[in-house]
């Protein structure tokens, strides 16, 4: 099998596993938050975008086909479902030892980050404004990063925000997820595909944390 075959069948599992993330990722959003169908649909896009974060990935470093977006977006989506997916266990968190590998996570997506800023940077000044694409994920996975280590020092803390945090990452791979289909169909112009769904997305985001937060004081 060929080089070329090989980024062949990562691509096909990328596109087909994206694809599959995105419809799964919609339906959770548009049902009831806890209820059965919201459940199924979320793991089904959780199991997706790690075969889709993993496959880009894959297809990104193979010689002749090196594309850093796909590989840092792979990457960063990978961060997004795996934190926003073990948030949900934050509830039943009981020692800081049981969050060691959320902080490996974290600080590994810190340093991650900031080389994308850099590299970011770089593209943005020598080849091609798209480095600012680099330069905006990499700001944002920084921050996220930042706020699990700040958010692992109590416990209790942590417990309170565990379901908020689970929407934001969540909702973040999501986000991942409609910008790849939005690149790969060049639906808009090159830079609005990249970030029009972040605006958005994060807008949304916060739209919910607001809810979230006003449903705790009624309770």
């Amino acid at each position: 099998m060929t080089l070329s075959q090989f980024f062949t069948v990562f691509i096909f599992i990328h596109a087909v596993s994206g694809m599959i993330g995105l419809v799964a990722g919609t339906i959770s959003v548009a049902t009831k938050k806890g209820g059965k169908l919201h459940k199924k649909s979320g793991k089904i896009f959780y199991y997706a975008m790690l075969v889709a974060g993993g496959s880009g990935i894959g297809a990104s470093v193979i010689p002749g086909h090196y594309n850093p977006f796909l590989f840092v977006v792979g990457l960063f989506s990978l961060y997004l479902v795996i934190s926003g997916y073990r948030a949900l266990k934050y509830t039943r968190i009981k020692d800081k030892s049981q969050l060691r590998p959320d902080s490996i996570i974290a600080k590994t997506m810190i340093g991650i980050a900031i080389l994308m800023v850099f590299f970011g940077s770089y593209i943005a000044i020598t080849i091609s404004r798209l480095g600012v694409v680099l330069i905006v994920f990499g700001i944002i996975a920084f921050l996220n990063g930042f706020n699990d280590l700040k958010a692992f020092r109590n416990i209790s803390t942590l417990k309170k925000k565990a379901v908020r945090l689970h929407i934001s990452k969540i909702s973040g791979g999501y986000i991942a997820a409609f910008t790849a289909f939005l690149v790969t169909n060049a639906v808009l112009p090159s830079l609005l595909n990249w970030l029009l769904p972040t605006v958005f997305g994060t807008i949304f985001i916060i739209y919910w944390q607001r809810k979230m937060k006003v449903k705790k004081r009624q309770s």
